[in-house]
């Protein structure tokens, strides 16, 4: 992942230090904080706030705006303008922030606080609208975990079968009593029609999830990944991401891959049972 946010230059011990000489660190309420900034990659001060809430993390709004100008001020997070529709200002991990992380056991080999670069500001849309999706699925009442893919990219270099792709992330959803792995890709923009056959192809040899979910901006673009993947040997769907992120489970699914094209819903898709998937912890898992 190419950044530009933050380079590495100087000692950043000796700054961490001189930083936090300024505070108290509170590991029940900063380090959530600062891991779901790290984790998100962007995020804005709604979604923030809203998933801070909803993890209990925090029950205060002023104590929650409190503690994040806090970070800011102490340079562990960087606060950027707001990037709209998204509300409120947009907030990313800083390299004296990734360091602080890491002295609490709580590092990523994908973004370390040694990385070259951090992130990207031109990806900042791309993360938002990831964390609508989260958001979404969150207020559905049917996500149960969902693993980003900052924590995606340090899983697969560490484990003997790593999944087929670095996905923008899987979500484990809870629908009718079993639990089901899909993996989600926020696709902003089409890449070139070579690189999808090089996904399907590597698709073959996924077993660890059994549906692919494609989210996009644009109908067009929905119609193209739909033709794209019509040889692929797993369910793949498509929708546009705010038709989904207002109706996660009923909005229209465009399928394609090994279930051939159709329209269908996620409720509907997720009521078949295609056999376990195999995951990274023991799960029960149909599609």
């Amino acid at each position: 992942m190419d950044g530009t946010v933050e380079e590495l230059n100087g000692d950043v011990s000796e700054k961490l230090a001189s930083k936090l000489s300024s505070i108290e660190y509170n590991t029940g309420r900063d380090l959530p904080l600062m891991s779901t900034i790290r984790n998100a990659g962007f995020i804005s001060h709604g979604q923030l706030w809203e998933e801070m809430e909803t993890t209990k993390v925090e029950r205060s709004r002023r104590s929650f705006n409190w503690r994040l100008q806090r970070l800011v001020e102490t340079d562990l997070v960087r606060k950027l303008p707001p990037k709209i529709p998204y509300k409120g200002a947009v907030y990313t991990i800083t390299r004296l922030g990734l360091e602080c992380l890491e002295a609490c056991g709580n590092g990523l080999m994908s973004l370390s606080s040694n990385s070259r670069c951090l992130m990207n500001p031109n990806q900042m849309q791309h993360y938002l609208e990831l964390s609508e999706i989260r958001r979404a699925l969150v207020k559905s009442g049917t996500l149960r975990e969902w693993t980003g893919d900052m924590e995606l990219r340090s899983i697969n270099c560490s484990i003997d079968t790593p999944l087929a792709k670095d996905y923008d992330a899987i979500a484990e959803i809870q629908w009718n009593g079993a639990i089901h792995r899909l993996a989600i890709e926020y696709e902003r923009n089409l890449k070139s029609a070579e690189r999808y056959r090089d996904l399907s192809t590597a698709l073959k040899g996924e077993d660890q999830v059994k549906l692919l979910l494609y989210l996009t901006p644009s109908v067009d673009m929905l119609y193209q990944l739909v033709g794209y993947f019509r040889d692929a040997t797993i369910h793949i769907a498509a929708a546009l991401s705010r038709q989904f992120c207002a109706n996660p489970m009923g909005c229209r699914l465009h399928l394609t891959g090994i279930s051939g094209t159709k329209r269908t819903t996620l409720a509907e898709l997720l009521k078949q049972d295609h056999g376990p998937t195999r995951g990274k912890s023991t799960r029960q898992s149909t599609i």
